[in-house]
């Protein structure tokens, strides 16, 4: 699967954990098939670390740590910088 776009849904910050929230879309191609997914994106500037969260979808940890790059290298989302 090849991600074609980001698409962000909005976002937030969890005041009780710590963490800003962006939700976003992810849009994949498989051959000519396009596929959507929800995710959540977390940032906890504590300890300067990001998480993805899909959503009904299951990555591997090397998967969300190549999408996450992919996500902020996009520019589509707030890297918190």
């Amino acid at each position: 699967m090849e991600l074609m776009d980001i698409i962000p849904n909005g976002s937030s910050f969890n005041e009780e954990y710590q963490f800003h929230n962006q939700a976003i879309t992810l849009v994949f191609r498989e051959g000519d098939r396009e596929k959507t997914m929800r995710a959540n994106l977390h940032y906890y500037p504590l300890n300067k670390e990001w998480d993805l969260n899909p959503i009904f979808y299951e990555f591997t940890d090397e998967e969300k740590e190549k999408l996450i790059h992919m996500i902020l290298a996009s520019g589509k989302v707030d890297s918190y910088n």
